[in-house]
C-alpha cells in the first residue's frame, strides 16, 4: 500500500511538473505552425531608444575574430545583450535579451541581424519550444528568400540542418522589413536529430581541417577534448588513397557528410564550407562518436564561383572542392563515385524546379508590401534565382552523366596564418591643409597638432612632435599618414589609415569608419623604420569631425584600434 501511494505521488509530481513546463510555452500554437514557411511571423521589440542605438552601432572585427593568440570561446564577445519586450504574432512574451549579431558582410547599423533570448529571465519560458531567436537581415540577398529555400533542401535531403521562414521585425513600433527567422543550433535542434545534446559544438569561420587553422573553430557547447577530433580527422586526410575513407570515416560521418557537401554544391553556396570554408558547423555526437557538418548563413545561394578565387578558374557546375575534406575525398576514386551517386539523387528526390520557383513567386507575393526598400536588385535577385533553379538540373548533368566526372583544377588557396596582438594606437589630430605639395611617397603636408599614444608590446612608444600627411587615392579614399621621428630600426615609425573620401564642415555631423583588414569601410596598416612593408595591420576607427582636401581646408579626427600582427607562415620571411 505505501509502496503504491508512493508510486502514484511521484506520478502526479511528473504530471504536475509536466503541466508547469507546458505552462510555461506562451505561443499558442506549436513549433511546426511557428516555423510555417506559408506564413509570416510578426515580431515586435520594444526597447530604449538609447539602447537600441548601442547595440546597432556595434561591430565585429574580422581580424580580431580570426586572432589565433586567443581561442575564439575565450575572446570577449563583440556584441552586448540588453533588455527588451517581445511580442510574436500579438501574443506578448515578456522580458527578453537582445543583442546585434552577424560577421563582415551581414553587419549592418540601421536593419542589424539580431538573436533574442526568450529564456534569459526565465529558463523555463518557451515560445513554440523555442527559447532563442535568430533574425537574419539577409543583407546580401535582395531577395530574402534564399535562407528559407537552402534549409529546406538541406532538411529535404535528409541532413539535421535549422527550420525557417520569413518574419516581419519592427523595433519600437518601426518596421525593419524582412527577416529569416531560423531556427537556433541549440540543444532542442541536436535532441530531434541525434536523439541527445551531450555531444559537442563548434562553428567554422575562416577555417578548415587542416592543423594550423583549427585553432580558430569555436567551440559553442560540449567537451573541450572534443578537439581531438577534430585533430583525428585533419591527420586522416594525409593518409593513402587505400585506407583515407577508412581512417576519415573513424571521425566524420561519410555518408552525410556526401549529402551535405552535395547539398551546398547543388544550391550554388558559394560562402559554406565546401567552397570558401566558411558558414558552418560542426557537431561531435556523443554515440557515434563521429562529427556532422551542418549549414549555415545561407543567404548567398544561386553561384557557382566564390569571390576569391582567380578570375582564369572556370569551377564546374557539379563539384566544389576548395575545402580539405571535399578536395580529399575528390582525389579518391570511390569517395567522388559516392559523391557524385548523391548527387545524381538529389537530383532526383530534392531539386523539384516547378515546385521551388513556385514558392519563390509565393513567398514574394507574401513578403511584397512588408518590404523596407524596393530596389532593382529585389527584382533582379529573385528572377536571377529562378533562373539558376530552372537551368540546374541541365548543367550539372551534362558533366556527370555517362560516368563522367570534372576535374578540381583549382589549386589549394593557403588559409590566413596566424593573427596575434602586438598592440594598441589611440591618436587625435586637428590639422590644416596649407600645401598642396606632394612627397616621394604621394603625401601632402598637413600641419597642425596632433597626440598619439602607442603600446607596442610590453612598451609605450612615444610620438613626440608627430608629423602628418594627406594622400588623394583618386576620387574615392585618400590616406592619412602619422609618422614619428628619429624611430630606431625596428621600431615603429607610421601609422597610415586609408578611408573613404568625404567632406565635412560645420554643417555636417561627424563620420565614423570602421577600420579592418576586409569588407570595411577604412584600413590601416603599420609600418616599422627603415620599411615601407605593412609589419601591421589596424582594427578599430577612425572618427572625423571636419575634413577636406583644398587648401584651407581643416583635418580633425581621432583613431582608436589595435594593433594586429600576420605572422609568416614556416619558412616564410
Amino acid at each position: 500500500m505505501h509502496f503504491r501511494n508512493r508510486l502514484l505521488a511521484a506520478l502526479l509530481s511528473v504530471l504536475c511538473l509536466t503541466v508547469s513546463s507546458a505552462a510555461k510555452d506562451l505561443a499558442p500554437y506549436g513549433f511546426e505552425r511557428f516555423f510555417d514557411s506559408s506564413r509570416l511571423v510578426r515580431i515586435e521589440l520594444d526597447l530604449s531608444p538609447a539602447d537600441w542605438d548601442r547595440i546597432r552601432a556595434q561591430h565585429r572585427s574580422l581580424v580580431k575574430t580570426l586572432r589565433t593568440d586567443i581561442p575564439p570561446s575565450d575572446q570577449k564577445k563583440p556584441f552586448d545583450y540588453v533588455t527588451a519586450q517581445l511580442t510574436i504574432d500579438g501574443t506578448k512574451v515578456g522580458k527578453v535579451a537582445v543583442r546585434k549579431k552577424g560577421f563582415v558582410g551581414s553587419l549592418d547599423h540601421e536593419r542589424p541581424s539580431l538573436k533574442v533570448q526568450i529564456d534569459r529571465f526565465d529558463k523555463d519560458r518557451r515560445f513554440a519550444g523555442v527559447d532563442t531567436l535568430t533574425l537574419n537581415n539577409n543583407k546580401q540577398d535582395p531577395s530574402r528568400v534564399h535562407q528559407l529555400i537552402g534549409f529546406q533542401l538541406f532538411r529535404a535531403a535528409g541532413l539535421p540542418a535549422s527550420h525557417c521562414n520569413l518574419a516581419q521585425v519592427s523595433v519600437n513600433g518601426n518596421s525593419l522589413g524582412i527577416y529569416s527567422n531560423v531556427e537556433s543550433l541549440d540543444k532542442h535542434l541536436f535532441r530531434r536529430a541525434f536523439k541527445s545534446a551531450k555531444g559537442t559544438l563548434y562553428e567554422g569561420t575562416v577555417c578548415d581541417f587542416d592543423v594550423s587553422s583549427l585553432v580558430r573553430f569555436e567551440r559553442k557547447f560540449g567537451s573541450k577534448k572534443a578537439i581531438e577530433t577534430l585533430q583525428a580527422a585533419s591527420i586522416a586526410l594525409d593518409v593513402g588513397d587505400d585506407s583515407v575513407l577508412e581512417q576519415l570515416g573513424r571521425h566524420l560521418d561519410l555518408d552525410r557528410f556526401y549529402r551535405f557537401w552535395a547539398a551546398e554544391v547543388l544550391v550554388g553556396h558559394w560562402d559554406g564550407y565546401v567552397s570558401n570554408k566558411n558558414n558552418y558547423f560542426v557537431y561531435l555526437d556523443s554515440k557515434s562518436e563521429r562529427l556532422h557538418f551542418l549549414p549555415w548563413g545561407l543567404d548567398q545561394l544561386a553561384t557557382d564561383r566564390n569571390m576569391f578565387w582567380s578570375r582564369g578558374f572556370e569551377p564546374p557546375k557539379s563539384v566544389k572542392a576548395d575545402a580539405a575534406i571535399p578536395r580529399r575525398l575528390y582525389e579518391n576514386s570511390e569517395a567522388r563515385k559516392n559523391y557524385l551517386a548523391v548527387m545524381r539523387d538529389l537530383l532526383d528526390t530534392v531539386w523539384q524546379e516547378d515546385r521551388l520557383v513556385e514558392q519563390v513567386d509565393q513567398l514574394q507575393a507574401m513578403i511584397a508590401s512588408h518590404r523596407v526598400e524596393k530596389s532593382f536588385w529585389t527584382q533582379r535577385r529573385t528572377e536571377s534565382f529562378k533562373k539558376f533553379i530552372n537551368r540546374r538540373r541541365a548543367e550539372i548533368l551534362d558533366e556527370i552523366e555517362d560516368g563522367k566526372s570534372p576535374d578540381w583544377s583549382l589549386e589549394p588557396r593557403e588559409m590566413m596564418g596566424e593573427i596575434v596582438k602586438i598592440g594598441d594606437s589611440d591618436s587625435e589630430f586637428s590639422l590644416d591643409w596649407v600645401d598642396a605639395k606632394e612627397d616621394r611617397g604621394g603625401f601632402a603636408p598637413v600641419k597642425g597638432t596632433g597626440k598619439v599614444g602607442m603600446k607596442y608590446g610590453n612598451q609605450v612608444v612615444a610620438f613626440s612632435s608627430p608629423a602628418f600627411g594627406i594622400r588623394q587615392n583618386g576620387r574615392r579614399s585618400v590616406t592619412l599618414r602619422i609618422h614619428r621621428g628619429n624611430a630606431a630600426a625596428g621600431e615603429p615609425e607610421a601609422l597610415e589609415v586609408t578611408f573613404p573620401r568625404p567632406r565635412l564642415t560645420d554643417a555636417k555631423p561627424e563620420e565614423s569608419y570602421r577600420i579592418d583588414v576586409f569588407a570595411s569601410p577604412a584600413q590601416g596598416d603599420l609600418f616599422l623604420a627603415n620599411s615601407r612593408e605593412s609589419f601591421g595591420r589596424l582594427a578599430g576607427t577612425v572618427v572625423l569631425t571636419r575634413f577636406g582636401t583644398e587648401p584651407g581646408d581643416r583635418i580633425q579626427g581621432r583613431l582608436d584600434s589595435e594593433l594586429f600582427r600576420f605572422l609568416p607562415k614556416e619558412g616564410g620571411k
